[in-house]
């Protein structure tokens, strides 16, 4: 394999973790955060240093990739914007932020009117992903997602990454899956509030902990969301320091894409009111809020409750 150097924009919980990963590949990778102390210590890794986008940018041998872990929204075009006058025909953008599937596909297409591939990441698997490999959806040029092969390997684990056609593809797909997580979450968060509720009710003595630890051991419902039900019930017991406001950086796009499918004839039940769940929270807490965002806390390292 040839020796590339790539950019990476972006060191936060996820972001650090998967730079750290392609350099482990044997990468040369060139590292940039609004906060210098996560450069610093990507640096101490083995990383080269930016001060700015910019620096970042010059620095990169041609045909130049860079990766962006960064919220989804208005920072992508302002990095891209910073990046505008350091970007030429050859050269990719790589977001791996959770952003709507739409904007990937208009940020392709502005950029593909000079030569620039955009291409759309989809990250699942949370911090635990991004240390030991994630599952990547793909979206963009075919051709230049293949030869970027190399990356896609060091970030997923066993091969847990696949191309799913053009540009959008990738975030329409995580979205998506970002939905149903909403919905699976909200139901096993309110099956447990059930048993939580009757079970006091009934003087019967329940261990959420042990029930999700069971689940976890071969029933229907076995999923790593238990497994992460499971810790956080470890972690935090009765709840007690976690709001019941459920807020999330996702759930704007998550109304949209109930939209999108409504549109296309699907109804989506379970998935909006999920959602409607997570936006009444905000006014009327729930202990149905506080395990969700226990397990969020366990799998992204979430703390949005703390808006409060």
């Amino acid at each position: 394999m040839t020796l590339k150097n790539i950019g990476f924009i972006g060191l936060g919980k996820m972001g650090s973790h998967i730079a750290q990963r392609i350099m482990e590949s044997g990468q040369l990778i060139f590292v940039y955060d609004s906060k210098k102390e996560k450069i610093t210590k990507m640096v101490r890794k083995g990383a080269y240093g930016c001060e700015s986008i910019r620096e970042l940018a010059g620095k990169l041998a041609k045909p130049k990739v860079i990766l962006l872990s960064v919220p989804a929204g208005k920072v992508i075009d302002e990095i891209i914007k910073q990046l505008d006058s350091y970007l030429s025909e050859g050269d990719t953008l790589i977001d791996l932020g959770n952003s709507f599937y739409k904007d990937s596909q208009r940020r392709a297409k502005k950029l593909g009117k000079r030569g620039i591939y955009f291409i759309d990441v989809g990250v699942s698997g949370g911090i635990d992903g991004a240390k030991h490999g994630a599952c990547l959806m793909i979206g963009g040029n075919e051709s230049k997602v293949s030869e970027l092969d190399y990356l896609f390997k060091a970030m997923s684990r066993n091969g847990s990454y696949e191309y799913f056609g053009k540009s959008g593809s990738g975030h329409l797909v995580k979205g998506f899956h970002n939905l149903i997580e909403y919905g699976y979450v909200q139901s096993l968060a309110e099956g447990l509030e059930s048993l939580h509720e009757i079970s006091k009710k009934e003087g019967i003595t329940l261990s959420l902990e042990k029930i999700c630890d069971i689940w976890s051991k071969g029933s229907i419902i076995e999923s790593k969301i238990l497994l992460d039900a499971k810790k956080a019930f470890q972690k935090y017991h009765a709840l007690n320091e976690i709001d019941g406001s459920v807020y999330g950086q996702t759930l704007e796009e998550m109304k949209k894409l109930i939209t999108i499918a409504a549109n296309s004839g699907v109804k989506v039940y379970s998935c909006k009111a999920a959602v409607k769940a997570r936006t009444d929270s905000q006014k009327n807490p729930t202990y149905s809020g506080k395990i969700i965002n226990a397990i969020r806390n366990v799998f992204g390292g979430h703390k949005d409750w703390k808006k409060q």
